[in-house]
């Protein structure tokens, strides 16, 4: 786990009390530790912390057992309760943005992580902050050092989500990235953490990457996919004929993704080549469940 999501636990809800040695490192008995792993397995499952993080061993471990692998999260006793607000935070997080204060920007995501599972931090909260920076640019209210400032603190966030994921039991690998001329790396980001949500193991290449070096990828590394995302409009022509290319090189070996607000306009010709478009993170996530399922003859 995130060391940086343990500490806010500890001290926010006081989910583990863990010993202090001698030079006052944290030491944390067999018991703390699984309860860290039912904790984070029940957030990532959608139940927030705050409604969790007192229950005991035994409570946990049945809210485990009866939410099951992919399913929605059971109801919880009344006594624990809450109803997430993602406005909450994409409220302060856009101010933070206005008054270029990345701390408070990473005060703010940092929260929502205490608070909510990855996959509703992304969907809910990261994309629609991106749409608002990007209307409000559009409007001239934003600055584009307001964008750039925005763009590196979520970089910075969503890049350690990455580095905390733990690849889970059978994944299939699939490679993530930007094609050449495709510089905005946020929704790639985002849609390398959809696929780790779906059940895949995403390797994250970055952005303005050539299709002949993702397909090579996707070939060395035996990954069933590539998804790739196409955010600017600028330059959307030779992404998506970077995607055609992709396809053709990877035909009958993996499958291919693609999505973004700059492909909308592509998506009939993408589909036409057999590239499966997908208009959102939600679209993603169920195309790469039917994947999975195609790719292992319908036994899940």
């Amino acid at each position: 786990m995130n060391p940086h999501r343990i500490r806010a636990w500890e001290r926010r809800y006081q989910a583990v009390l863990p010993h202090r040695t001698a030079t006052h490192r944290r030491r944390y008995t067999e018991t703390d530790i699984q309860r860290l792993q039912l904790l984070r397995q029940a957030v990532e499952s959608g139940h927030r912390i705050s409604a969790i993080a007192r229950m005991s061993l035994e409570d946990l471990r049945s809210l485990a057992s009866r939410n099951g692998m992919g399913q929605s999260p059971v109801s919880l006793p009344a006594s624990f309760k809450e109803t997430p607000q993602e406005r909450d935070f994409i409220a302060p997080g856009f101010r933070a943005i206005e008054a270029l204060d990345a701390p408070a920007l990473q005060a703010v995501l940092t929260q929502a992580l205490v608070n909510f599972s990855r996959r509703r931090i992304v969907e809910r909260i990261i994309v629609p902050l991106c749409t608002k920076v990007g209307h409000a640019w559009v409007d001239g209210r934003l600055r584009i050092a307001h964008e750039h400032m925005a763009s590196a603190v979520m970089r910075s966030f969503l890049g350690e989500l990455l580095r905390d994921l733990t690849p889970a039991a059978g994944a299939v690998g699939i490679v993530v990235g930007t094609l050449s001329g495709q510089r905005h790396e946020i929704g790639a980001m985002t849609v390398a953490l959809a696929a780790a949500d779906a059940g895949w193991w995403p390797l994250y290449l970055g952005s303005d990457i050539p299709a002949e070096e993702i397909a090579a990828t996707v070939q060395k590394t035996g990954a069933r996919a590539a998804a790739i995302s196409i955010i600017s409009a600028s330059g959307s022509e030779k992404a998506v004929s970077e995607v055609f290319k992709l396809g053709q090189l990877l035909r009958g070996r993996a499958a291919v993704f693609a999505g973004g607000h700059a492909s909308k306009s592509f998506c009939a010709a993408l589909r036409e080549r057999a590239i499966c478009w997908c208009d959102n993170l939600h679209a993603f996530h169920n195309a790469l469940l039917d994947e999975a399922m195609r790719d292992r003859g319908g036994k899940v």
